[in-house]
C-alpha cells in the first residue's frame, strides 16, 4: 500500500466515525444530557440579560439579539455534545426557550431585589411572547438554537472533502 491509498483508508474510516456519531446519540452519557441542559440554559439565561442590558444602554431594542442567543446557546450546546444530533438540536431549543422564558423573572429579581409572587412570575414571563414581533424573532432564535446544534461536522467534512 503506498501512502495515497493509507491516506485515502483513513479519510473514509474518519467520515465513517463521523457519520456513525451523527446518526447515534447512545454515545452520550447522562451526565453529558444533564451537562447541555445546565450549561445551555445558563448560557441562554446570561445572554439574554447581557443583550437586555446592552439594548437598555443603547436605547433601541433589538430583536436580533434573540437570534444570536439562539446561535450561540447552540454552538455551547454543540461543543458539549462533540457532535450533533436531533436531540441535541431539540436540547438547545430548549434551553433557548427556557433561557428567554426565565430572564425577566430573574432580571426582576435580581436588579429590583423584590421577590415574585407566582402569578407575577408568570406574567412577567408571558410578557416576553405578547408581542406578535418578538414571538417571531424568539422563534427564528429556537430554530437557529436548532439548526446550529444540530449540523454537526458533517458539513464542514462535505466542504473540505470537495
Amino acid at each position: 500500500m503506498n501512502f495515497q491509498e493509507k491516506y485515502d483508508e483513513y479519510k473514509q474510516r474518519r467520515e465513517a466515525k463521523k457519520f456513525f456519531n451523527q446518526n447515534n446519540d447512545y454515545h452520550l452519557s447522562v451526565s453529558d444530557y444533564i451537562r447541555m441542559f445546565i450549561v445551555g440554559t445558563v448560557i441562554a439565561i446570561f445572554l439574554t440579560i447581557s443583550f437586555d442590558f446592552l439594548s437598555m444602554k443603547i436605547g433601541w431594542s433589538f430583536s436580533y439579539f434573540d437570534i444570536l442567543t439562539g446561535y450561540f446557546t447552540g454552538s455551547v450546546v454543540l461543543k458539549i455534545a462533540r457532535y450533533g444530533s436531533e436531540k441535541v438540536g431539540i436540547i438547545s431549543a430548549v434551553c433557548y426557550l427556557l433561557g428567554t422564558l426565565f430572564t425577566p423573572i430573574l432580571t426582576y429579581y435580581i436588579f429590583w431585589n423584590q421577590s415574585v409572587s407566582l402569578t407575577a412570575a408568570i406574567q412577567l414571563a408571558l410578557g416576553q411572547f405578547s408581542n406578535l414581533f418578538s414571538l417571531v424573532f424568539i422563534a427564528i432564535g429556537a430554530m437557529i438554537a436548532y439548526t446550529t446544534s444540530k449540523r454537526s461536522y458533517f458539513f464542514v467534512s462535505n466542504r473540505n472533502s470537495k
